[in-house]
């Protein structure tokens, strides 16, 4: 935890979980003794003894007669809002409370479900480290806020103060912004986030996301991580790179620059489980309009050597401890939890029952026929939600990563959510081509 010098008094704790859908929820917990001091207020008896929410009124959490839930902070993760001066937030483990003050760990929880999933595919001695790339566009009214391109600087980039804001608030809120750049369409930015243990990554993404949203509002614009909310320009996605290290040396990287048998393995584990890894990396109707040919979006299951045309690609390396593996197809309509545990899962799956990587695919894979994707065996991923909730009810592993809690209420309720889309809405496309048919 990093205090910043002559931080003002926090009064209040952000006691911060997220529904089944990733968004961040908040119980304000005030504090027995306000404080600049973040090692003060991780041991605030306030803060110790956490604070009960209603569980139904959250949504795919509990029954309505069974809703009593308890939050109790992870102190860990204790950090201050740069842009709510005098609020502090943490991460919390979220229980059911029984009678007597029994509290049992609530299994719908999608933090805690990573952390099972870590518990259950990794060695003690081993960890996983990503960096994710989160893109979104800023927008004015419904247009994105500037004309800028790809790496331009002030004045073609517009957003050039903005990008500084978020750099500079992630930085005190303990996020290592590696790179905050404009993208390639108008309007759009891309933070790229350096390397940190998984679980702490998914917890600073929800905090990268909800600041970046915060600081939009308070700048009169808007932030928006929908995966295309612009046709004909690039959509937001959310690259993940990997890496597996035990004892610190990164189990993906084989000498004379090669990709070891592990990383292989994890590369074929993620590829053999892509169409149910969908469900939960793109979950949104939305996702699927961003993962078609044309703006660097994986569309077939494939990797490649330095290729951004295939959905998972091995970023060019010269040294063994910083090899990564990318999968290109994530985007921030997922609840990041439950989609990291799901990528865990696949690809541990892969090195535990050593399943082989097929052939590298070299070539622009948007160019290849029909014909010749069948001849290579490269299969599309699910085009539709739809398709992508039927491969994860054939997936144990991927489903396996939800729970038995989590996996039946977030096929139910995506279920519903395609289903409104395909029978509930018309949208102006349809009212222009068929009114007058």
């Amino acid at each position: 935890m990093k205090q910043a010098e002559q931080s003002p008094v926090c009064d209040l704790l952000e006691a911060r979980f997220v529904d089944i859908f990733g968004r961040v929820k908040a119980m304000a917990i005030p504090l027995a003794s306000p404080s600049s001091d973040l090692e003060k207020i991780a041991g605030d008896s306030a803060v110790s003894a956490g604070v009960s929410v209603d569980g139904s009124s959250i949504e795919g959490y509990a029954a309505i007669e069974n809703s009593d839930m308890h939050l109790t902070p992870d102190t860990g993760t204790i950090f201050r809002l740069p842009y709510h001066a005098t609020r502090a937030a943490a991460y919390c483990d979220l229980y059911q409370r029984g009678s007597e003050g029994a509290h049992t760990p609530f299994e719908g929880d999608p933090r805690g479900r990573l952390k099972a999933v870590l518990s259950e595919y990794l060695q003690p001695d081993q960890r996983i480290e990503i960096k994710p790339e989160l893109e979104f566009f800023f927008t004015r009214g419904e247009e994105p806020a500037d004309e800028g391109a790809y790496i331009d600087v002030y004045p073609s980039d517009g957003l050039a103060h903005h990008m500084d804001e978020v750099f500079r608030v992630l930085a005190e809120m303990g996020i290592a912004a590696e790179r905050v750049h404009h993208e390639c369409a108008p309007g759009q930015v891309e933070v790229e986030i350096d390397y940190e243990p998984i679980l702490r990554q998914a917890d600073h993404l929800v905090s990268a996301k909800t600041a970046i949203r915060a600081l939009a509002h308070q700048a009169g614009l808007r932030a928006t991580f929908m995966p295309k909310p612009f046709a004909g320009l690039a959509g937001n996605g959310m690259h993940v790179h990997f890496r597996l290290l035990r004892d610190g040396e990164n189990l993906f990287g084989a000498g004379a620059g090669q990709l070891s048998t592990t990383a292989r393995h994890f590369i074929g584990g993620l590829l053999r489980h892509a169409p149910a890894l969908t469900a939960i990396c793109n979950p949104s109707v939305n996702s699927y309009k961003r993962l078609v040919p044309g703006h660097e979006a994986p569309v077939h299951i494939c990797w490649g050597y330095r290729n951004r045309s295939t959905l998972v690609r091995v970023p060019l390396f010269t040294d063994a401890g910083k090899v990564s593996v990318e999968l290109r197809s994530p985007d921030a309509t997922a609840n990041f939890y439950l989609a990291l545990a799901g990528m865990v899962a696949a690809g541990m799956d892969g090195v535990r029952s050593q399943t082989e990587a097929p052939e590298e695919r070299p070539e622009n894979v948007y160019t290849l026929s029909a014909n010749q994707l069948r001849r290579l065996r490269v299969k599309p991923l699910p085009g539709t939600l739809g398709q992508a909730l039927d491969a994860l009810e054939q997936d144990d592993v991927v489903l396996g990563a939800l729970g038995p809690v989590l996996a039946p209420k977030f096929v139910q309720l995506h279920r519903e959510i395609w289903d409104q889309y395909l029978h509930g809405v018309v949208t102006d496309w349809e009212r222009t081509t068929y009114l007058d048919a």
